[in-house]
């Protein structure tokens, strides 16, 4: 019996590639919390650490900080209290809504291209996406890698949103010299 279940359950299990599918669709239906889910905790918690440069702001500028980054509620105090995912969801959340701003964000199509396998437990997906903010269309090709934790693949953090970190905390830097 035990057998069959398991047979049952590697049956219905998702590929890298069903779930890249599946997190594409949670990001174009604007479900930040669920978006957050698709990653690697171990991932989440490289972000935070990543972002945490915003603790080392002088006072005087912090609370516009965290308002742009995290949403008009924030504060250090409630971005201090949030999970790993809760933490990426509400920075997701507050840059797409910026970007909403200045002309939207329409996330068009995805196109699984294929899927490179590394040893077991680590597959990447190619994609071809058609992205456009306001009037400009952009079509490009990407990899998003994916671990697999226990039955479930979990999106790595792809050295884009690892960017964003980068180029906020040098933006920010800029301003105070």
């Amino acid at each position: 019996m035990p057998f069959c279940f398991y047979r049952a359950v590697q049956h219905f299990a998702k590929t890298a590639s069903e779930t890249a599918t599946e997190y594409f669709n949670t990001l174009q239906q604007k479900d930040y919390a669920r978006t957050a889910t698709f990653f690697d905790p171990a991932a989440l918690g490289e972000f935070r650490q990543m972002m945490s440069f915003m603790n080392e702001i002088p006072e005087e500028g912090q609370q516009e900080i965290f308002t742009a980054l995290f949403g008009p509620q924030a504060s250090r105090e409630s971005v201090a209290k949030l999970s790993d995912a809760n933490f990426f969801a509400s920075f997701l959340r507050a840059t797409m809504a910026q970007t909403e701003a200045v002309g939207g964000i329409n996330f068009g199509k995805m196109e699984i291209l294929g899927e490179v396998k590394e040893g077991k437990d680590v597959a990447h997906v190619v994609t071809r996406n058609k992205v456009s903010v306001g009037e400009i269309e952009v079509e490009a090709m990407e990899v998003v890698s994916f671990r697999k934790i226990g039955s479930e693949w979990k999106a790595l953090m792809s050295g884009k949103i690892k960017g964003i970190a980068s180029q906020i905390k040098a933006a920010l830097q800029g301003l105070n010299e």
